[in-house]
């Protein structure tokens, strides 16, 4: 009994996190539709040149997520409400979307919500330059440019290969995967940011829904 005791003590909390030595982390985004003049639009940030990781892209709010937050949605509200400054409960979250890993380290878990109609945004400089929107009907009628991306692998010299398992050190591909683009006037929304708005448009056209 003792020795059972001694092995739960290694647990100080049943939490289950990422390894953070594979480079790996949780990120939860929130895509956000809001009403305008036409119709409904999709909300989109551009991030601050000032920030070190990816500055000027085209993204969606959202971030890390913290230990405090209780769910993933929580840190997309959370995100959302820091760098837009739209309290949480004004959001009116419409459901999940695919989660997926992203191929520099985040595991995205992408939301889709509506913001509220008139109500001011609050941009938080340091991390958001600017925002713009783009209307829903124009998204869902433009065919993206696609490019392929293929993911490999390479044994560094030195690995310690088990005897039956010897192996050349050379690149080996191991997947290939579709980058959408969609250009809108001046902009180029891609990436992460444009597979998240692709999965979603898809379903509005599936459904029907618009």
């Amino acid at each position: 009994m003792e020795t059972i005791q001694t092995l739960k003590a290694l647990w100080t909390d049943q939490t289950m996190r990422v390894d953070s030595s594979m480079h790996i982390w949780e990120s939860a985004v929130l895509l956000p539709l809001v009403k305008g003049a036409t119709g409904w639009e999709i909300l989109f940030e551009v991030r601050s040149s000032n920030i070190h990781w990816q500055p000027g892209d085209i993204c969606f709010p959202g971030g890390h997520r913290e230990d405090t937050d209780p769910t993933l949605l929580a840190t997309a509200l959370r995100e959302t409400e820091e760098e837009l400054g739209i309290a949480s409960q004004k959001i009116t979250v419409l459901g999940p979307l695919q989660y997926f890993y992203a191929y520099r380290g985040p595991i995205i878990y992408p939301y889709a919500g509506i913001l509220p109609a008139d109500e001011p945004l609050h941009i938080q400089t340091e991390e958001v330059g600017e925002v713009f929107t783009v209307p829903l009907n124009d998204l869902l009628h433009m065919k993206p440019l696609t490019g392929n991306v293929t993911m490999g692998s390479r044994r560094e010299a030195g690995f310690p290969y088990p005897e039956n398992q010897k192996e050349k050190p050379e690149w080996k591909p191991i997947s290939t995967y579709p980058v959408y683009f969609y250009p809108w006037k001046n902009r180029m929304i891609w990436g992460i940011t444009a597979r998240i708005l692709h999965q979603f448009l898809e379903l509005v056209k599936r459904r029907g829904a618009f």
